[in-house]
């Protein structure tokens, strides 16, 4: 696929917030533009989940993502210029796609990809049904009511049991 057929950064985040309810963005934060907490600055594989059910607005502009993103519960108010992107993708279905040009050269090297690699599209054509996905082989059933098994041991403790309780009498009253 050239770049005159891969979909633009802020459209797979669309598709994939509209359509599966998650986006992980994964960006480089040193880029000029990007607002993310101080200790999270200079990371170059910064990685942002966005989740349509967020309660806070997600602004997906035409040159930025802007919204308020939660760090350890503390919000914080972001901006991610789509420059910094350079994934995004669900990581339950591994639907998504990766800009390499985009991609710090550390981050390149790291997944072995050549300066002029293209984008690495993995998401599914819109027009396309997703496949099917791969059958997981399921544990086998546990019963509901396991019964556990008890034997009694010849002298096993009874020195040390508690003697037996008396119940009080129930207490029920009769209201008319």
């Amino acid at each position: 696929m050239d770049d005159s057929q891969s979909p633009g950064k802020a459209d797979v985040v669309r598709l994939l917030l509209e359509s599966e309810g998650r986006a992980m963005l994964c960006l480089d934060a040193t880029r000029s533009g990007v607002m993310v907490p101080r200790r999270f600055a200079k990371d170059i594989e910064l990685r942002l989940i966005l989740n349509r059910n967020m309660p806070q607005l997600i602004d997906i502009g035409a040159e930025a993502i802007e919204s308020e993103l939660r760090f350890g519960g503390i919000p914080h108010y972001c901006v991610i210029p789509y420059e910094a992107v350079w994934g995004v993708f669900n990581p339950d279905t591994r639907h998504g796609m990766f800009w390499s040009e985009s991609m710090p050269e550390e981050v390149r090297a790291r997944f072995g990809l050549a300066e002029a690699a293209i984008s690495l599209p993995v998401l599914p054509a819109p027009a396309v049904a997703p496949p099917d996905p791969e059958p997981v082989e399921e544990p086998p059933p546990v019963p509901s009511r396991a019964r556990v098994g008890l034997q009694v041991i010849e002298g096993g403790g009874s020195e040390h049991a508690d003697p037996p309780r008396k119940r009080p009498p129930p207490n029920l009253r009769l209201v008319t």
